[in-house]
């Protein structure tokens, strides 16, 4: 997982200071950087319903050749794609209860337990968002503390599904997000949810410290929005669009290219 906020990305002004307080500064790498070497800033997830084995294997060879952060591949494939990564530096991530983040907390936290014992390097979750809405803050707190606890030693990205939340909402998300440990928070699961947008990412990097990432995820397929939340203080984005972003190539349509 790519250490969460390097300075080099995550001045949300779009322009790095300059040590001699200089009033000039050169514009953030993000903005400047050719989309290959943006590429390691983005998690390659394949979702969809359809998925099989050959285009989960395909998936992989393209996180690898592309030098893609991650692959990430729905749970039940985790096997295939970890045998297809033998032998290669690529990392693989699935997710935890996607995409609607309403099975019991003891099913979560199997699902983790689970993606770890299969090898996954990266965990992205979704939270339970009926209980932030029904204020049920100690079950939506203990439910997040589980999955953390059955991941452990690998860090947990929470989707906080902000869209759907006011703003004290939010608010109580990455509090206990970062409470019970999260090492990552995400604006939302999918573009369904909400479209990753620069303002929400900039409030995710100031409401969290330091030491938690911040991952831009939802309806993210060009360049210019990845560029847009680098800028905006994300240190990863999660999108099924990798290959169109980098290449210029024309996006595929289908359920495969909805994250």
């Amino acid at each position: 997982m790519a250490a969460p906020v390097d300075p080099w990305w995550s001045d949300s002004t779009g322009l790095a200071p300059r040590p001699d307080g200089a009033d000039a500064r050169p514009p953030h790498p993000a903005l400047v950087l050719p989309p290959d070497q943006l590429a390691g800033r983005i998690q390659h997830a394949l979702v969809g319903q359809a998925i099989t084995e050959r285009q989960v294997r395909s998936h992989v060879v393209e996180a690898v050749e592309f030098r893609f952060d991650a692959a990430f591949v729905p749970p039940a494939w985790v096997g295939a794609a970890r045998r297809q990564l033998a032998g290669s530096s690529g990392r693989l991530g699935s997710f935890v209860d996607y995409p609607h983040g309403s099975s019991s907390t003891a099913a979560r936290a199997a699902e983790a337990a689970a993606m770890l014992e299969a090898g996954v390097d990266e965990l992205d979750a979704t939270i339970n968002v009926g209980y932030l809405l029904s204020s049920r803050m100690a079950e939506f707190r203990a439910d997040l503390a589980a999955v953390i606890a059955a991941a452990a030693p690998i860090g947990v990205k929470f989707m906080l599904e902000l869209p759907l939340l006011t703003a004290v909402q939010r608010g109580q998300a990455v509090t206990a997000a970062v409470d019970a440990g999260a090492a990552f928070v995400t604006n939302a699961s999918r573009g369904a949810v909400g479209i990753a947008d620069p303002a929400t990412i900039s409030y995710l990097r100031a409401a969290v410290p330091p030491s938690v990432g911040v991952k831009a995820a939802g309806g993210i397929k060009t360049i210019e929005q990845v560029r847009s939340v680098l800028v905006a203080g994300a240190d990863l984005v999660g999108t099924a669009a990798g290959i169109s972003i980098v290449t210029g190539a024309r996006l595929a349509g289908g359920s495969l290219y909805s994250y």
